[in-house]
């Protein structure tokens, strides 16, 4: 089969003529019908995988060549002698963020916390091949109201920016400010929001086709902070009292230094991009305020599960955009890279 594969960090993926893996036990061989880009793949390409000292994530470099991709819909091809409830063909979305079950994390339901973690795409062999072997079956979810392209993304996009929302502890009435709007993310997190009752969704972003998507998207407020005034513009719609939450897909230098500061009272933002800026708030206003400020790192097997049932239910369409097959995944990565994309990319192996 033929796989798109990092030899070199750094360096562009390469087409790989590999073999296709064969299921044993409670394996699911996946025919790949649809990749997600992700920006972390970016991430991933250029090494930024380490462990951050000087706190140390925990995060282990795998070993090279790896096939990237975590965004993975297809249809099940083969099957191991251990696997029940499924069978072949059925269309299918996968969760790559596996746990190995033992760790205190993996307990708790927290897997994609896991010490020792199994991640498609990341610790192993992903979703850029005509074929992905998934080393449980549990962790692959039926599909029947999404095409394979709306589907994949929603393994990492869609599960991330749900549990970004159930984070940031929204309250009926509450206002909701979308930092990074347009992206893939963004535009998932407008649809999440309202599907879940969030009353105001503030949308920001900084091209006039980001703007669009977020419109289209179905956010309440649109703010293009390049041609406007975000601050001014955000405190005179909240009534001066500022936002309830934030989610932010960038947590850039810039992000977290301007949107920090309009918190209202008992406020939360949720840190979700992955730029690596500093997080500086005076304390006194953080205390005073009664603030909020966390991290998040895509999420649980539950929320995945949860976040695919509510994306059919509600019609809920992710905003994607069709690059073509593996013989493009450098030129989508680049595209990220630049920050020339709206919605998510999508190939087909």
């Amino acid at each position: 089969m033929k796989a798109a594969r990092l030899h070199e960090i750094g360096k562009n993926l390469s087409i790989d003529d590999v073999e296709i893996p064969v299921p044993k036990g409670r394996q699911v061989l996946v025919r790949v019908k649809s990749a997600g880009v992700c920006h972390s793949d970016v991430h991933y390409k250029d090494g930024r995988w380490g462990d951050f000292t000087p706190q140390g994530l925990g995060f282990k470099s795998p070993s090279l060549p790896l096939t990237l991709g975590h965004e993975i819909a297809g249809e099940i091809a083969e099957m191991g002698e251990d696997v029940t409830g499924l069978s072949k063909n059925v269309a299918v979305v996968v969760n790559p963020w596996e746990g190995e079950g033992l760790c205190d994390y993996c307990s708790i339901g927290e897997e994609q916390m896991c010490d020792n973690p199994t991640r498609l795409g990341i610790t192993r062999d992903g979703g850029y091949a005509e074929y992905v072997l998934v080393p449980d079956f549990r962790y692959v979810k039926t599909i029947k109201n999404l095409s394979f392209d709306e589907a994949a993304p929603l393994a990492c996009a869609g599960v991330t920016t749900y549990r970004a929302i159930k984070e940031a502890s929204m309250e009926p009435g509450n206002a909701l400010l979308i930092v990074g709007s347009g992206g893939g993310l963004g535009t998932l997190a407008v649809q999440i929001s309202k599907a879940l009752g969030i009353t105001t969704i503030i949308g920001v972003d900084i091209s006039d086709k980001a703007i669009k998507a977020t419109k289209d998207a179905g956010a309440d407020y649109a703010i293009n902070a390049i041609e406007e005034n975000a601050d001014k513009e955000i405190m005179s719609l909240t009534n001066g009292n500022g936002v309830n939450g934030v989610i932010d897909f960038n947590s850039s230098d810039k992000t977290l230094g301007a949107y920090s500061k309009l918190l209202a009272k008992l406020g939360t933002y949720v840190m979700v991009g992955q730029f690596g800026a500093e997080l500086n708030i005076n304390s006194i206003v953080a205390i005073r305020k009664s603030l909020r400020f966390k991290g998040t790192y895509t999420g649980n097997h539950r929320n995945f599960v949860e976040m695919i049932n509510l994306v059919e239910n509600k019609h809920i369409k992710p905003d994607v955009r069709y690059v073509g097959g593996l013989d493009k995944v450098n030129e989508a990565l680049e595209n990220l890279s630049n920050l020339k994309v709206t919605g998510r990319q999508v190939i087909r192996p």
